[in-house]
Parts: C-alpha cells; structure tokens; sequence
C-alpha cells in the first residue's frame, strides 16, 4: 500500500567507541510494511512520554473513548474523525486530518475514525498513571491549553 516509500535504513556514523550503543531504524518502512491496521505499537518512551506509530485503514472497528489527552500527526494521506461526546455520544465535530495536520484529541471526548486510503498516524500521549484520575475528578482540564 506504501510502495512508493523507500526501504533503505538510516546511515549511521557513531564516534569511535559508540559503535555498539547507537541504533536507528527507517519508522516509515518499517509502518509500511506492517500488514495490521488500527493497532498502534509504542516504539518510543521517554518517562511518561509515549510515541505510537500506526497504519490506518477503513474504519477504526470501535468508538474509542478518551481518559487523557492525546495528541496525533497525520503522517500520510487522511483520516476523518466522527468526535462525540464522552459520555452521551452526541456529536460533536467531524475533523478531517490530512499529512502534516496535528491535532489534539481531548480527554472529554470519544472519536472513531475513517481512513479512505491506507494511512500513517503518530499518536502521541503522557502515560503517567495519575493523569485519568486528575482529569476525572476535574483537577486538570480536558484539554492541552488555554488561549
């Protein structure tokens, strides 16, 4: 589905005595090689900061609801997000993300979304254990800034 994204890894030129300790590997052969859609794998993680990388297709197969904030960047093509209400579903927007869009997805929402070609999403999200509970009893806001 990718195949116009190239395969060759990444040149690497280590000080001498680092050979060992510095490792790359090409993100976007990797993700278009990857014969899964949907299923975000975490290829990053700087303390509580996680990187998933993913391929989409089609229909996300559930409503996935949020319980933090969660930032994504469209890497390719597009996906159409149908954006409801945590709680009661009612709609609440349709945003469509094309490649080099980012977007912050809130805490107080559940989104699904459609991808009409084969498409790579970066989703981007703090995984410290106290940030569900603080947006649940209404201690952080839902969303990333204020303005």
């Amino acid at each position: 589905m990718f195949a116009d994204v190239p395969q060759d890894e990444p040149w690497i030129g280590a000080e001498p005595g680092f050979e060992g300790e510095i490792h790359a590997f090409n993100l976007f052969a990797y993700l278009s090689r990857s014969d899964v859609t949907w299923n975000p794998s975490v290829c990053s993680v700087v303390k509580d900061s996680l990187l998933c990388p993913t391929t989409e297709e089609h229909t996300l197969p559930i409503t996935h609801g949020n319980d933090r904030v969660e930032w994504f960047i469209q890497v390719s093509d597009e996906i159409i997000w149908a954006i409801e209400d945590k709680v009661t579903g009612r709609p609440l927007a349709r945003v469509v993300m094309k490649a080099g869009d980012v977007a912050a997805m809130p805490a107080d929402i559940r989104h699904r979304g459609y991808s009409p070609k084969r498409s790579m999403l970066i989703v981007w999200e703090n995984n410290d254990h106290q940030v569900a509970r603080l947006h649940q009893e209404g201690k952080i806001p839902p969303y990333p800034v204020e303005f």
